[in-house]
């Protein structure tokens, strides 16, 4: 396969994929935005490695693949180059070339994704926090890479975001992650505030529940400033 399809791959995942992602990259300049769309690619296709896996797939097993995939963009001597047939992990190589992405950040993208293989419950905030690092802060600093960002308050301020917007993806997404089985709001929380694991599956809305939401709200305002 060669770059040129690799990233029309990407791309045609990221528009197909019904994201408003797709369209604020508009904005951004051809090179950027290649390498958005290329960073969008694997992250939805790993996470869907765990949420929508194919059937009688191995989501363990999937991800040690982009693991590995991921590994051999890094090991020529600093010049990423891949036998993958991977049409992500192709174009990334352009990318990472170019931009100089560290191989921890991709990593750290998939051991967050594959928390939500052995995880289902989040007891503090601060075991919370890991995973919203992960899979979220990440992936802002790898935006800034190819932002091309240098200030060093850039970095903490990519990492609050993506807390934030994960903190904000799961209070959005409370129906459907209880119906896979996953409570990301932690227990101290949720003790906190009278509302028992039962009740939120439930969707059951009491007094509790508000003042639990208006505290998860204010949490998760704190760190979009």
């Amino acid at each position: 396969m060669t770059s040129h399809e690799a990233q029309q791959y990407c791309t045609d995942l990221t528009r197909r994929s019904g994201s408003n992602f797709y369209y604020s990259f508009f904005f951004l300049p051809q090179q950027r935005r290649d390498a958005m769309h290329a960073v969008y690619a694997f992250c939805r296709e790993v996470d869907s490695a765990v949420d929508d896996p194919a059937p009688g797939s191995d989501p363990r097993a999937h991800l040690a693949r982009w693991r590995a995939d991921v590994a051999s963009l890094y090991c020529t001597n600093g010049t990423p180059v891949t036998t993958a047939s991977n049409p992500v992990i192709v174009c990334l190589a352009d990318h990472i070339r170019r931009l100089g992405i560290p191989q921890d950040y991709f990593d750290e993208i998939i051991a967050g994704v594959e928390m939500d293989l052995t995880i289902n419950r989040y007891a503090t905030f601060s075991d919370l926090y890991q995973y919203c690092y992960r899979v979220a802060s990440v992936v802002g600093l790898v935006c800034l890479k190819i932002f091309g960002a240098r200030a060093p308050e850039s970095q903490t301020y990519a990492v609050n975001l993506g807390v934030a917007f994960q903190l904000t993806n799961i209070l959005r997404d409370l129906k459907p992650d209880g119906e896979r089985g996953r409570i990301y709001l932690p227990a101290e929380d949720l003790a906190r505030f009278g509302y028992g694991e039962q009740e939120l599956l439930a969707g059951a809305s009491t007094p509790a529940f508000t003042n639990l939401m208006e505290f998860e709200c204010r949490r998760a305002q704190e760190y979009y400033r």
